[in-house]
């Protein structure tokens, strides 16, 4: 008994300091009010006495005495904003009055009426406890009179505080006045230990009585408090959960103990219409739904409970929603979820409970394996969900979540299928399906959710407003469900139904694109359609996956891709374009990584050379849709699809060149042929967008171009010039003496490169026209120099042998082209080609006088020299008679 008194001393002190902690802040915001409003009063009156103001401005303002502080000082205000707007057409108002200071906190107030109330309280409450145990241990009264007594105590001082609070005078401030409120709190706990020890100590009454008195005094603490203030509204609270815990049944009845806690938070919502403690409405869920997930988890649960805690559930989710404000929840003015400084707290607390509604009917759906009344229970709750979103456009979002939550519960269903990991004949491992005991009725359920959500989305689209969130919840719904459905029981059906399915969810998502594009004017509904739109495509390359199969998958996909690019020029949705834009990406990326690029499968239609077709269809598929999204105003689109369209084309001329010369695709690595005829595709591709680019600017030609130039730059200097040139690596050439490999390599992308330098400002490159040059002349200089060594040495060079006669050929071949580029330079007046002419030829003596003089014998010797002396002299002459200045010779 002296440990359950403590216990008792303790929780009711804990409970006082909370009380005084709140009214303290009540009291602290009154106060400042009262200060304003005499400001204000003040103000009026010099006003007044400095004959500002006549006294009929102000009779009419008189009004009569409010009951609550705030139209107080709403009518203050208004007469306040009156007085000022009549002194502005005085030409000399009087400086505003400086305000009193703050008054010093009035300690022994505070003391006397707030403090020293509280703590006799508490004294009150515990000297009755302190009686009861007293008289226990000392044998004074029976058990039976010591319980009459609490419960009496306990009555008489409930009443003397409700007699205070009625007798106060009027000119008493309620909200300061603790003294009601004190006494009250005092009895209820006397009445609540009494009762619980005529239970638990003397066994004098029975387990349902005594539960039924203390949730008696609980629900009375609750309707008290509309009269005494929240902290009996808390004892109540308290009270009336812990009563369960205080007197636990030895027979729980589910049917029983949830209407008693559907009582309880009735009482705390009713106790909310007209005052402002929340918390009580947030506690009140929290102890509710804490109650049904302890039944559910640890509790004495049995089968038979589902309908109890299933219709317990609903109750508390509604009712919280509805509890406070009635069907005025739904009115605009409680807030929307789209702006949450708009959000009211009446309709934080119907979110709340119906959170709370939706995680107890989960735990339910869960506990029961998805039983069929739990099942209802929780589909029911979706659709309560949806119903709201449909009601209140501000909680419109409610309807994707709903759909989310129907998702989540169909798709943790245990017992729908089985996956395991086996192995077959030849020991690989694969997944492996199997049925289970609740496939039928998983399928059935997903298809007509998935159904009933989609029609609530399209719906949504076309009759409510802000549908935005509708068009999430039908695009979602058709395609989450369909391919959720699919991915556990797809061996359930055939592949040709698959397909059925999805395409006739398709069909529906379609139709409601085209049935709300009348509307799609307002941006939320252009959204809602699109989201629709979305959805319907996703379903279609479900469709296409279960009907076609490797490279004709993806030209279905690209065909698809370029119908919505169709449909964009009859439907308004923006959302097209891009869904052209993913479907062609998504084609594309097939062809780069599904594996029938990368295998030798000869039975497929054109062998190796399929991809004449894989990519040349795409392509040509994706510029026709590029043309048509330009057309319907998707500039962006049609730009992305334009670059796909380079990509594909590009790809496809680099994989026919490696069949053709490598003879398939996944082959020995690329070689130095390969890689020459792939650096001239870039740099004839990179040409021709630059001529596009300089007739109608866009980004996919200015980008390309310039990827595709530094691309082929790279190439050129990375493999052509050292990886794979044909000197270093001593491989054969292709090719005949004049027709070979190196003509590729080396002199074809000359005449490319210096069509390409002339082109440069197109794309902002002008400042590397010099290196784009001196790259060129460079691959010349190789050409002729390895094309020399070709023809000595045959396909199989070497670059350490060396004859006399081949040491002989450099020189003049050299000097020859030398001469051709001096002359080259004079004929197209290019000082930096003139320059290279003479760079090489400086090469060329350095080589006569250091190797030749050397090296060479005999008449080779006689000719290098004769023939470097011709070349110079005849240099001389050229540039005197073409190149210097006219009068600067006779000077």
């Amino acid at each position: 008994m002296g440990d359950f008194s403590v216990l008792i001393a303790v929780v009711a002190f804990v409970l006082v300091l909370i009380a005084l902690s709140k009214h303290a802040k009540l009291e602290t915001k009154i106060a400042q009010l009262k200060l304003q409003t005499g400001l204000l009063a003040d103000e009026v009156a010099k006003l007044r006495s400095n004959g500002i103001v006549s006294e009929a401005t102000t009779e009419t303002k008189v009004l009569p005495e409010p009951a609550t502080a705030v139209p107080a000082i709403e009518a203050i205000a208004e007469a306040a904003a009156e007085t000022i707007r009549a002194a502005e057409v005085l030409p000399e108002p009087p400086a505003p009055p400086v305000p009193p200071p703050k008054p010093p906190r009035d300690m022994e107030q505070a003391l006397a009426s707030r403090w020293f109330v509280w703590i006799g309280g508490v004294a009150i409450a515990i000297g009755g406890l302190l009686f009861v145990k007293y008289a226990y241990d000392n044998g004074l009264i029976s058990p039976v009179l010591q319980i009459f007594l609490g419960l009496l105590a306990g009555a008489v001082l409930v009443a003397a505080g409700e007699w205070v609070r009625r007798r106060a005078s009027a000119a008493m401030d309620a909200a300061t006045n603790h003294v009601p409120a004190a006494l009250s709190a005092a009895g209820l706990a006397i009445l609540f230990a009494s009762v619980y020890a005529a239970y638990a100590l003397y066994g004098l009454v029975a387990p349902l009585t005594a539960f039924v008195g203390l949730a008696a005094i609980g629900i009375g603490s609750l309707a008290l408090s509309r009269w005494q203030g929240p902290f009996i509204a808390t004892l109540g609270l308290v009270g009336s959960y812990a009563t369960p815990a205080l007197i636990p049944s030895e027979h729980p009845s589910a049917w029983g103990f949830f209407p008693y806690l559907l009582i309880i938070l009735a009482a705390c919502l009713a106790t909310l219409r007209g005052r402002t403690w929340w918390w009580l409405g947030f506690a009140a869920i929290a102890g509710s739904a804490f109650w049904g997930l302890l039944w559910i988890t640890t509790g004495p649960f049995q089968p038979g409970d589902v309908w109890p805690l299933g219709l317990f559930a609903h109750v508390l989710g509604i009712a919280s929603f509805f509890g406070v404000r009635g069907l005025a929840i739904l009115g605009d003015d409680s807030g929307n979820l789209a702006a949450p400084q708009s959000i009211t707290a009446p309709l934080v607390i119907g979110l709340v409970g119906l959170a709370a509604e939706a995680v107890l009917l989960a735990a339910l759906l869960d506990h029961m394996s998805h039983a069929g009344p739990a099942l209802g229970f929780y589909a029911a709750a979706v659709a309560v969900l949806v119903a709201i979103a449909w009601a209140k456009p501000g909680v419109s979002a409610l309807a994707p979540v709903a759909g989310l939550l129907m998702l989540v519960g169909l798709m943790a269903w245990n017992d729908a299928a089985f996956h395991a990991m086996t192995l077959d004949e030849q020991g690989n491992q694969s997944w492996s399906n199997a049925f289970g005991p609740d496939t039928q009725r998983f399928l059935r359920w997903m298809l007509a959710s998935g159904a009933a959500l989609t029609l609530a989305g399209i719906g949504g689209v076309l009759l409510r407003p802000n549908p935005r969130n509708w068009g999430l919840l039908g695009g979602a719904a058709a395609f989450l469900f369909v391919v959720g459905a699919w991915g556990r029981v797809d061996f359930l059906l055939s592949d040709s139904t698959w397909a059925v399915i999805a395409t006739v969810f398709a069909a529906a998502l379609l139709a409601g694109v085209m049935a709300a594009n009348s509307r799609v004017e307002d941006e939320s509904a252009n959204l809602a359609s699109g989201l629709l739109a979305a959805g319907s495509a996703g379903l279609l390359v479900l469709a296409f996956d279960r009907m076609f199969d490797r490279v004709w998958l993806t030209i279905a996909i690209a065909v698809l891709a370029t119908a919505y690019a169709v449909l964009s020029n009859v439907l308004k949705p923006r959302l097209l374009g891009p869904i052209s834009v993913a479907l062609a990406t998504l084609a594309t990326m097939r062809l780069f990584v599904s594996r029938e690029l990368w295998n030798d499968d000869r039975s497929i239609a054109w062998g190796q050379h399929w991809v004449l077709y894989g990519y040349g269809l795409p392509a040509l598929l994706f510029f026709g849709s590029s043309r048509l999204l330009r057309r319907s105003g998707h500039e962006k689109s049609a730009v992305a699809l334009e670059g796909i369209t380079l990509g594909l084309i590009i790809s496809l001329v680099a994989l026919e060149l490696r069949v053709l010369i490598a003879g398939g695709i996944i082959y020995e690595e690329p070689q130095f042929l390969e890689m020459a005829a792939h650096i001239l595709t870039w740099l004839g591709a990179a040409y021709g967008l630059m001529y596009r680019q300089r007739i109608f600017s866009s980004f996919v030609a200015l980008w390309g171009s310039r990827l595709l130039i530094a691309g082929a730059v790279l190439g050129i200097i990375t493999l052509s010039l050292v990886a794979l040139n044909p000197v270093v690596t001593e491989a054969a050439v292709p090719g005949n003496i004049a027709i070979n490999a190196l003509l590729l390599a080396y002199l074809a992308p000359v005449i490319l490169l210096g069509l390409i330098a002339r082109r440069l400002d197109v794309i902002g490159w002008e400042k590397l026209r010099p290196a784009a040059g001196a790259l060129a002349l460079l691959l010349a200089f190789v050409y002729v120099t390895i094309e020399t060594k070709r023809v000595f040495q045959g396909k199989l060079m070497v670059a350490q042998s060396l004859t006399i006669a081949e040491s002989y050929a450099y020189s003049a071949v050299w000097l020859a082209f030398a001469l051709a580029l001096f002359v080259a330079g004079i004929k197209l007046g290019k000082q930096y080609v003139r320059y290279a002419g003479l760079g090489v030829m400086v090469l060329v003596v350095l080589k006569v006088f250091l190797w030749d003089m050397s090296s060479l014998e005999g008449l080779y010797r006689i000719a290098s020299f004769i023939g470097l002396g011709l070349c110079l002299v005849g240099i001389g002459w050229l540039y005197q008679r073409f190149v210097q200045p006219r009068g600067q010779g006779a000077a």
